[in-house]
């Protein structure tokens, strides 16, 4: 693993946000394109950037503060200013929410904005967890015996011992996704509905993977992220259902 690309003095350069910035970046251009296509102000692309990477960020090192409590109390500083430990589901939480006000203040549809977004987001979180891998941030599975069995000695969290990368799956799945997604945006759907199916094929895909994460159970048996998981497809769920609803009526 590379956490560190460059060194100078007090210049680093790490693998995780480098790939970060890339993962920005190229969703960034996709929603600009797709905003284009579509007779839309590309320049709402633009604005949501500025939410988006702080907003993402911030929610994701929160949610992973209140995941890992007793770890902040023992070393706050320690664990606010570490390269690892940025909570997925809190970043898109916080970035969905502060996204929804800048979207409604443009006079946009929320819901078809976030159609829109859907395939940069699935690009976005695959090349990111790309760069969980090469820099080993410490979101590992268990240890496994099996040839798929990757250690991560020189990480940003060490480990020697071989484990399931779980980045990479979540990265190949979520690239089928970017696939699918980029089909299903041709089609004449009712607006909210490739938003609602992707917070279902997320939650899902984040239910079955933390059967093999390090993750600790939170509640009936369940991770954390499992249990946000069920509530993204119930969402979804309920979402496709009052969506297909308002379309019978306005048919």
């Amino acid at each position: 693993m590379y956490p560190i690309l460059f060194s100078y003095k007090f210049i680093n350069i790490g693998s995780y946000g480098l790939m970060l910035g890339l993962a920005f970046y190229l969703a960034f251009l996709l929603t600009e394109r797709e905003l284009t296509i579509r007779g839309k102000d590309p320049e709402l692309a633009y604005k949501l950037l500025l939410v988006i990477i702080p907003s993402a960020i911030v929610g994701a090192k929160i949610f992973h503060i209140f995941e890992n409590m007793g770890e902040f109390l023992r070393d706050p500083k320690g664990m606010i200013f570490s390269g690892a430990g940025l909570s997925v589901y809190g970043g898109f939480i916080l970035a969905f929410l502060l996204s929804m006000i800048l979207i409604r203040k443009s006079k946009e549809s929320i819901l078809e904005i976030f159609d829109i977004v859907v395939p940069a987001m699935t690009l976005a979180y695959g090349v990111g967890r790309l760069g969980c891998h090469v820099s080993g941030d410490g979101c590992y599975g268990i240890a496994t015996s099996t040839f798929l069995g990757t250690p991560y000695p020189n990480g940003i969290v060490p480990v020697t011992a071989a484990v399931f990368p779980t980045p990479l799956f979540e990265s190949f799945v979520s690239f089928m996704f970017f696939i699918l997604f980029m089909k299903l945006r041709k089609k004449e759907l009712p607006a909210g509905m490739i938003f609602f199916l992707y917070l279902i094929l997320n939650g899902t895909a984040r239910f079955l993977v933390e059967f093999i994460r390090l993750n600790p159970k939170f509640a009936l048996e369940l991770t954390q992220g499992q249990i946000i998981g069920i509530l993204y497809v119930i969402t979804g769920a309920l979402g496709i259902f009052l969506v297909r609803k308002q379309a019978q009526k306005a048919a």
